[in-house]
């Protein structure tokens, strides 16, 4: 028997997808096309395997020695440009271990919240599910951006913390945001500085190998949103380390 949650899930998927459950009780769906895996798509995908276990570790500590509470004061400051309210649908693209949950309003019953998270690493989305699973009304996918198995126009709010800047098709991931949010939603786009890139991940021993000889313009992220949309703004956070986009479907 498909239980409640499965079942509010498959009613939003195209028809005719193909989903595969993990065994056990770890319920995320599988929905990755190979024809998006291309590029850095791939490269990406298998860096976030490799670092899922002791990601959130990382941050803690390492990040709480060299910048304090400022990671966190940030990922407060990005959650403070959504427009949260109990019983809505949430799309997080990206959702990696979901370390962003812990700073949505603490007046919002995240139980009530119909949330979504989609992400092309399954390493981070196994550990998302053991920190969340009881906590949350969460439905786990994992998929490329570029590729949504969602239907139209179904998300109150959709928003995208880290990865876009080294998206194979920016352009696209964008599209398909936008496509899955209702009429009038918010939609955010956060990611790091080229800066920030610079100094941190291409120096760091656990990802400079990912990182060499890359190049990110912001520029290129912001010509891939449509002129259609409304109130479009970009914001720079964290001392200029964090870039954040919001508009309206």
């Amino acid at each position: 028997m498909i239980r409640t949650n499965e079942e509010k899930f498959l009613k939003k998927l195209k028809e005719n997808i193909n989903i595969e459950s993990l065994k056990g009780d770890e319920k995320i769906f599988s929905y990755v096309n190979g024809n998006y895996l291309a590029g850095d798509n791939e490269k990406y995908m298998n860096m976030y395997d490799k670092l899922s276990f002791w990601y959130d570790f990382g941050e803690k500590w390492i990040g709480l020695l060299r910048y304090g509470n400022t990671i966190s004061e940030m990922r407060k400051n990005l959650m403070e440009h959504l427009e949260w309210k109990n019983g809505i649908s949430v799309l997080y693209v990206s959702i990696g271990t979901g370390k962003d949950l812990n700073f949505i309003p603490q007046n919002v019953d995240l139980k009530s919240l119909d949330f979504t998270g989609i992400d092309i690493s399954r390493g981070m989305l196994k550990k998302c599910h053991s920190i969340w699973k009881k906590r949350t009304n969460l439905t786990l996918v994992n998929c490329c951006a570029e590729d949504l198995p969602l239907k139209d126009n179904i998300f109150d709010i959709v928003f995208h913390v880290g990865g876009i800047n080294f998206f194979t098709d920016k352009a696209l991931a964008i599209k398909e945001m936008i496509r899955v949010s209702k009429s009038g939603s918010k939609i955010m786009i956060a990611d790091e500085t080229a800066d920030f890139i610079g100094t941190q991940y291409e120096k760091s021993i656990f990802t400079k190998n990912y990182y060499r000889n890359t190049d990110f313009d912001l520029s290129e992220i912001q010509k891939c949103i449509p002129e259609s949309v409304k109130e479009k703004k970009t914001d720079f956070l964290w001392n200029n380390r964090f870039y954040c986009i919001t508009f309206r479907k």
